[in-house]
């Protein structure tokens, strides 16, 4: 008599103390977003799910802001203690087993780098092309910058240009650590920053937390576990769940998973993607990571190709990026000649040379509204003439005088017929479209 009462006490299926576990663990799920809705085919025998997989609520992330707010300000430590202020000093190899605080196999995707020091001669290549681009761009006098990118130029120039005209390989090795300037490419960098364990570093930080599991309403789980920012440049980071977390990476992410979610590309053949404004190259190493046979093309000014030729090459040693240089010679671009490579980085001037509908994929996000009216109809021109089947465009609705003097997305000259896929405001306050091309 007595074992079978200890048996039921202790080790049956229905034992009280898993019944006491099922409402503790049904109170919890009140936190949890529809993503993490944890269910039993057990009668009153819920169980929390590993910490990992569970995304919080708005009540949720309410409950964890304070609890990390009281835990900062009286231990100056996270209330999870896994979680840190993550830069180049303290980075972390992969875990060797499992555990419920990440994903397990580990998939963010900074532990899938080779990452290694660009050396002289790579650096030299990038020199090269810099002022190859340079002359280029000084050519071609259709190119005139906006107000607004003449500053942010004058402060790249004054940050990693040397007197004789040579870039800075010292600063380009931290071009995304505590740089000053106007261009939200590298001052978004700055959100964190100076020492690692600072309060202030910690309570910023909550917004990224509340950030990450807000974007899991709308981001696809799979992609938002895998995103994680690169030690490259030497940002300083959240990591949360093992991943590096700033705002640009949550935002890729968002960007990836509506693409992957809404085009149509077949595994076996190579897709060609233009990132018109690719900046350092972020959002193409997400779309590398995720997208099988991807061949990413970035369209940018002389500094910020040079900043993504760095960034690329630091992050993936043994892939062949395709330069100015390469192409510098040839008439026309065509799909054969880029298949060559694994990433194409290319400035302005350049665009007019690839061949018409070869783009499977083109894309640009918020930088359009900071060109210039004239440079603003000339890139439109040619994504509807070199792109393939679709569009993706995350930008300002309207014109905008003081800062930028420029269009917004309502005015741009559209002449192809587009078939919206996506099309709403964004949770960045820009009209998002996605459009498919139906000529």
């Amino acid at each position: 008599m007595m074992s079978k009462i200890y048996q039921f006490l202790f080790k049956s299926y229905h034992r009280p103390s898993a019944k006491i576990l099922h409402f503790l663990a049904l109170l919890q799920s009140l936190f949890f977003n529809k993503k993490s809705k944890a269910i039993s085919e057990k009668f009153m025998l819920l169980k929390n799910p590993p910490s990992s997989t569970i995304f919080y609520n708005f009540f949720g992330r309410i409950f964890i802001l304070i609890a990390n707010f009281i835990f900062i300000i009286l231990f100056n430590k996270y209330f999870e203690s896994d979680v840190f202020i993550d830069n180049y000093k303290n980075k972390k190899k992969k875990n060797a087993n499992g555990r419920d605080s990440s994903p397990w196999p580990t998939q963010a995707i900074h532990f899938f780098e080779n990452l290694k020091e660009v050396n002289v001669n790579s650096f030299i290549q990038i020199q090269e092309n810099y002022k190859l681009s340079l002359e280029s761009l000084e050519k071609n006098k259709y190119f005139k910058d906006s107000p607004w990118w003449i500053e942010c130029r004058k402060e790249f120039k004054k940050i990693f240009i040397n007197n004789d005209g040579s870039l800075n390989q010292n600063e380009f090795v931290n071009f995304r650590n505590s740089k000053q300037t106007k261009a939200a490419l590298l001052a978004d960098q700055n959100f964190l920053k100076g020492e690692v364990d600072t309060r202030i570093n910690k309570l910023k930080s909550l917004s990224l937390i509340n950030l990450f599991h807000k974007l899991s309403e709308i981001v696809d789980v799979n992609v938002l576990r895998a995103s994680s920012e690169s030690y490259s440049g030497n940002s300083l980071c959240l990591n949360y769940r093992g991943q590096r977390l700033n705002h640009r990476i949550l935002r890729y992410a968002y960007y990836t998973s509506q693409i992957l979610n809404n085009t149509n590309f077949s595994s076996k053949a190579k897709t060609i993607i233009l990132d018109l404004g690719g900046g350092y190259g972020g959002l193409s190493r997400m779309l590398y990571n995720h997208l099988n046979n991807t061949i990413p093309i970035i369209i940018e000014i002389p500094e910020v190709c040079a900043f993504a030729h760095y960034f690329l090459k630091n992050n993936y040693p043994d892939k062949k990026i395709g330069t100015f240089k390469d192409f510098l010679n040839l008439e026309k671009i065509d799909d054969t000649q880029i298949m060559n490579y694994d990433f194409v980085i290319l400035p302005q001037t350049c665009i007019e040379k690839i061949n018409d509908k070869i783009i499977d994929l083109s894309i640009n996000t918020t930088s359009l509204g900071e060109m210039s009216n004239e440079v603003q109809d000339y890139y439109i021109s040619q994504l509807e003439r070199i792109t393939k089947k679709y569009l993706y465009s995350v930008n300002r609705a309207k014109t905008r005088k003081d800062k930028y003097d420029a269009k917004g997305f309502y005015d741009l000259n559209f002449k192809s017929r587009w078939k919206s896929i996506i099309y709403k405001f964004s949770h960045t306050y820009h009209i998002e479209f996605l459009g498919k091309k139906n000529d």
